[in-house]
């Protein structure tokens, strides 16, 4: 096929967004020779990966071609869809490098050969690495290994060896031995040096006593790598009887070598136990005995420390460390890292303590307060105390010593960490300090036990009460999630004290009245059982039954009574609110008196249920309020909770829908209930639109489905009826046109679906 029938080919399926036109050409290029059925099936996966990255979609069309030198057409799409999981977990690089060897990196994983991705198994090491630490460590991807004390750093692909098991077993014995670095104590500073210098990791100024400080280092690394793997024989000997025949086939640096140097050679020794001729007897005589020396007799860094100190003054400069790499599973000493984690746990410990402190004076007349000094009624005190919250200079003056220097240091901290560039890119490392309890300069540290100090009144509008949550999103053109894409994060609404619930109450009065009767005969559900040994009545078909097999000849049944079970509900729901910006007037306005309705009318039965909100801009801002969760009282704060209803921004449905699946799947019930109360169909921003938006909507409540919830829509949209029975399915919503019916057929429909 031509350049310009592929050009339109390609401008067909990628309108209205039109691309540059020397790009396209530069991508389709290498596809003017491909057979028909090749280009129907490399065309077929560009609707997929357009909307992801333009610039990926150029590498794969240039990549397509070869690529079906290793795979079938009808793999395509598998192969796609991988490529997909490495740009959205490593970028364009990753997926470049991804589309380079599509026989190591893809084919062979098929054909059970090849690399282990970190993304495929973090699932099963996670829970190993936990279990081995007794404490949550996170895996986090890096180029090389190793630990910071709080992380364990992994490659994002092990592909060395030949088979999937061992590359994973690779993965599972680096992450055994960062532990096992930890717990034997590899990073231990030297007892001898003492702590002047705050800013650098003990051993790095151990090893800057010398001349060629990364000399040093890689010696005490390998050295104490020897030590660690006999730790690990004790401690987990069935993975070191794996690793036994694993390690020697471990690629090293000085195989290709011809004259391998010091550091080479003793890696050969510590991974394969070999010990050959040295090129130089007496220098490396004397480390591969200082090496089996720690092997044996190290119960902690001393011996390699002095093995260092050693070995050191005898090793020439001609001698170069520089071309070595490490141990695959020894990875790289991350001292700065680790000495950032520990000063950042030393902040927290602070901060903590700040937490759980107040500042209360001696016994103070109100007439030597400083003029600006706040007075604020602690509650649970006895006896009624005054807690004092210092905010000038002047009062600060009047705190004991001790709270000076915990303040001033806490201060210090945040240029501290500013100075020291704290890693920020491994999760629950963001190395910023709290802003509700940090000072904000030198001379006002007081300012902190005033935060410290604010009461309900005093939160600010939308503030954050939980972590962001991460969900997946479904990707209808691919078949498949794109993977941490949606961050979701509970927002707490501030109740808003004005006339509207009063006003809702009076206006309702005789509906509300009502409702309460009706969901009162709610309570509890009657059912006649028939056939029964006893009961509270005779069951006339049976007892027919039994008179007709005696004529028979046949023996007579003995279930001839029927008994009146009354059985205890046991539903929870939860309702779902669009605050989008489209709910702005009279549409937000019927929300919020259908849900002050329902509230008043389920008050009377035991049903739990939960109220909360959704809105949105992006994927990285979707947003979460709870109003009412599940086992709060409907009380004062929830109704003034549902006057700060207001509209917001966009209408990305599914992540909320996921994210009160998670939470509502923890809930026993015989039946949870799902209530989305809706305006439109699902958009965002971010083109989250049409069809894509609908069909990951759609996926979301399917996932719900397979949790044991069943979800329902009650919507105004007039043009519902085109994509909702898609979504929920013919009979798992209801359209009400007339906005101002909405609070009176709430209350109706859940009657209907809990009866």
């Amino acid at each position: 096929m031509d350049l310009e029938s592929l050009k339109t080919r390609f401008y067909q399926l990628v309108a209205p967004s039109l691309p540059n036109e020397w790009d396209v050409e530069a991508a389709l290029e290498p596809l003017i020779d491909c057979e028909a059925e090749h280009l129907d099936g490399i065309f077929s996966q560009v609707p997929a990966i357009w909307p992801v990255s333009h610039s990926l979609c150029f590498a794969y069309l240039s990549a397509a071609g070869p690529a079906l030198s290793c795979l079938a057409v009808e793999e395509l799409s598998l192969w796609v869809h991988s490529l997909l999981d490495r740009y959205e977990s490593g970028g364009l690089r990753e997926a470049r490098l991804f589309m380079d060897d599509v026989e190591q990196h893809y084919a062979c994983r098929l054909r059970g050969e090849g690399g282990v991705r970190l993304l495929d198994v973090r699932s099963r090491l996670q829970p190993y690495v936990n279990g081995l630490a007794g404490k949550e460590m996170p895996l986090v991807a890096a180029d090389e290994a190793g630990t910071d004390s709080e992380s364990i750093f992994l490659p994002n692909v092990i592909g060395v060896l030949q088979t999937h098991e061992h590359n994973f077993f690779l993965y599972k014995l680096i992450v055994s031995f960062q532990w096992a670095s930890l717990r034997a104590g590899m990073y231990l500073g030297p007892e001898w040096m003492e702590e002047t210098e705050k800013s650098a990791h003990p051993l790095d100024r151990f090893f800057s006593e010398f001349s060629e400080p990364e000399k040093a280092r890689s010696l005490y690394h390998i050295f104490e790598t020897a030590r660690v793997l006999n730790f690990l024989r004790d401690e987990l000997p069935g993975l070191m009887r794996e690793a036994g025949t694993v390690l020697p086939q471990l690629p090293l640096t000085g195989d290709d070598a011809a004259h391998p140097n010091l550091l080479d050679w003793l890696q050969r020794g510590v991974l394969r136990g070999e010990w050959p001729a040295p090129p130089s007897p007496p220098l490396f005589v004397q480390a591969a005995a200082l090496i089996k020396r720690c092997q044996k007799e190290g119960e902690d860094n001393r011996l390699s420390l002095e093995a260092v100190r050693e070995l050191m003054p005898l090793i020439p400069e001609t001698e170069v460390f520089a071309g070595t790499r490490p141990l695959l599973f020894q990875g790289v000493m991350r001292l700065q890292e680790m000495r950032n984690a520990g000063a950042k746990e030393e902040v927290e410990k602070e901060l903590r303590l700040m937490k759980t402190m107040t500042v209360q004076l001696p016994s103070i007349g109100k007439k030597q307060l400083p003029p600006d000094a706040q007075s604020v009624n602690t509650a649970g005190r006895s006896g009624g105390d005054t807690a004092v919250i210092i905010d000038t200079d002047s009062a600060w003056e009047q705190l004991p010593p001790f709270l000076h220097s915990l303040a001033q240091r806490i201060d210090n901290s945040e240029s501290q960490q500013s100075e020291q560039s704290i890693d920020q890119s491994a999760p629950g490392k963001s190395g910023v300090i709290d802003q509700t309890v940090s000072a904000s300069g030198a001379g006002k540290a007081g300012q902190i036990f005033s935060r410290l100090a604010r009461g309900p009144a005093d939160v600010k509008t939308d503030e954050k009460i939980a972590g962001p949550t991460v969900y997946d999103e479904w990707d209808y053109r691919r078949k498949g999630f794109r993977k941490n894409w949606c961050v979701v994060t509970e927002k707490e609404l501030t109740p808003v004290q004005n006339t509207f619930i009063e006003q809702t109450l009076k206006k309702y009065r005789g509906q509300i009245r009502r409702l309460r009767y009706q969901f009162e005969l709610l309570q509890t559900s009657e059912r006649f059982i028939r056939r029964q040994r006893d009961g509270d009545d005779i069951d006339f078909d049976a007892l027919v039954e039994s008179l007709s097999d005696i004529r028979a000849g046949h023996p007579p049944s003995d279930r001839l009574f029927i008994r009146l079970a009354r059985d205890q509900r046991d539903i929870a729901a939860s309702f779902l609110v669009d605050m989008s910006n489209s709910t702005a007037g009279w549409v937000g306005q019927s929300i919020k008196e259908a849900l002050v309705l329902i509230c008043e009318a389920m008050e009377v039965l035991n049903d739990r249920y939960s109220i909360y909100g959704f809105s949105g801009m992006r994927r990285l801002r979707c947003e979460v309020f709870p109003i009412k969760r599940l086992e709060e009282r409907y009380s004062k704060a929830v109704r003034q909770r549902i006057g700060a209803i207001g509209p917001r921004e966009y209408t990305r449905m599914a992540p909320a829908i996921r994210h009160l699946s998670s939470l509502f799947a923890q809930v026993e019930a015989k039946v949870r209930l799902l209530i989305v109360l809706s305006d439109g169909k699902p958009e965002d921003y971010d083109d989250y639109k049409g069809e894509y938006a609908i069909e990951d909507t759609r996926h979301a409540l399917l996932e719900a489905k397979a949790m044991g919830i069943h979800p329902f829509c009650i919507t105004i949209d007039r043009q519902a009826h085109e994509y909702m029975a898609h979504m929920y399915g013919e009979v798992n919503y209801i359209l009400i046109d007339k906005i101002n019916q909405l609070p009176s057929r709430m209350s109706e429909i859940y009657r209907t679906l809990t009866s």
